[in-house]
């Protein structure tokens, strides 16, 4: 098992178990604690499995042993509540022409691929997915340029105490200090700044766009290929601002959203 959602029934195993008992799993949390108790193992050798319930998002070390004479490590991923997909499995499954009732193994796989999607997506369009976030700089000048472009400016403090007078062009995605007709510079100290990104609604090209790059991916690892590096492209492909090799179908869809930075 490599990932599972939160809240769900996690049943690990150990495949490679010894013949010589008794088996022990220590499950270490996210947060670096050991799970207390630890869960019960069941079986022999081949069969040798434990379940529990995962109470956080993150990874899980397993650390199984068997009476000194063996001993195994794996890890459970476990998602977070949002997981952070553009589009869903069935989107996916769609795409790739494989039914609703694809072999479960699949399905699960394909949901790594929709994750990584994002951060891919997002690095051509910029946010996408409707996310609260927070920018920290210095204060004393007469504006602040965000890292993204903001829907929604929900709050700034400077040492932790409120600021009330700023102008927020969101369009540019800069804050400028003071009033429209009095132009001031923010306190100094540190300028914490709280935004809204993203909208409730994923565009339907961004949609394709996300469906598209998963496909390439899919059918990529299906046939062995392996990735793209930067300067070893196909003529059909293109490479978004960080770095990621995408066919160029992919920035075409994306264009009506794409934020400022070229591509190779």
């Amino acid at each position: 098992m490599g990932s599972l959602d939160l809240g769900a029934l996690a049943t690990v195993r150990w495949p490679t178990a010894p013949d010589t008992g008794a088996y022990a799993l220590a499950v270490k949390r996210p947060d670096g604690t050991t799970l207390t108790p630890a869960p019960a193992v069941t079986g022999f050798k081949e069969t040798v499995q434990a379940k529990f319930t995962p109470s956080m998002a993150g990874r899980y070390l397993l650390s199984w042993t068997a009476g000194g004479a063996g001993a195994h490590t794996d890890v459970l991923d476990v998602w977070p509540a949002d997981p952070q997909f553009l589009i869903s499995v069935d989107e996916v499954l769609a795409g790739l022409r494989l039914p609703a009732n694809a072999d479960p193994a699949k399905a699960q796989d394909l949901r790594l691929y929709v994750a990584a999607a994002t951060p891919v997506i997002e690095d051509i369009t910029g946010p996408m997915l409707a996310t609260t976030k927070t920018f920290t700089t210095w204060g004393g000048g007469s504006a602040v340029v965000l890292p993204h472009l903001p829907n929604q400016i929900l709050g700034i403090t400077a040492d932790g105490a409120p600021v009330t007078s700023y102008v927020p062009e969101l369009a540019a995605g800069i804050i400028y200090a003071g009033s429209r007709t009095a132009a001031s510079s923010f306190p100094g100290g540190e300028l914490v700044i709280t935004y809204r990104v993203g909208a409730a609604e994923i565009p339907p090209n961004i949609r394709l766009a996300a469906r598209e790059l998963v496909r390439f991916w899919w059918q990529g690892g299906m046939q062995g290929s392996g990735g793209n590096a930067r300067g070893s492209a196909s003529d059909g492909d293109a490479f978004t601002p960080s770095g990621y090799a995408v066919p160029r179908r992919v920035i075409e869809l994306c264009a009506a959203h794409e934020q400022a930075g070229g591509f190779a």
